[in-house]
């Protein structure tokens, strides 16, 4: 049984804890982000790097004046691949974001209503939240139905 004492400090706890788990997913969003550009980068710095190698060894004159087109078709191509990919990283990462973020709302909301002393002042607010992330989960699967037609 929670003494009025105690409220403030659970309050406390519960909002410090959902702030923490907020970060942490923030966090964890911005890690996948660098890595999804850092994978997308390093291949284009090898692909560089490549050309340079291959033009420093290449004493035909021909093949030379080759390389500019063929490597602007070959990496339109490969930027295309790029950006579907970077597409999907988007809708996965905010998947993840979103579900980790009702995750740390529903932890919230149990461990305020349970510093509160009951669950019955808390059914309004869940049914108010359960619509606020219908709204994010339509919004998702919207984004994830477009990214598969192109």
């Amino acid at each position: 049984m929670t003494t009025q004492n105690d409220i403030p400090f659970e309050l406390y706890k519960a909002n410090l804890q959902f702030t923490l788990r907020t970060n942490k997913l923030l966090k964890e969003c911005g890690q996948r982000w660098l890595d999804t550009f850092e994978h997308t980068i390093g291949e284009s710095i090898a692909e560089s790097q490549e050309e340079i190698d291959k033009l420093s060894l290449d004493d035909n004159w021909q093949s030379l004046a080759a390389v500019p087109g063929e490597t602007l078709v070959r990496l339109m191509q490969e930027r295309v691949g790029d950006a579907q990919a970077v597409a999907q990283a988007a809708v996965t990462n905010q998947t993840r974001f979103l579900t980790g973020l009702q995750d740390a709302f529903l932890i919230w909301q149990r461990d305020t209503a349970k510093a509160m002393g009951t669950v019955e002042a808390a059914k309004p607010f869940n049914a108010a939240l359960g619509d606020f992330f219908k709204l994010f989960a339509n919004a998702t699967n919207m984004a994830a139905g477009s990214g598969h037609e192109h």
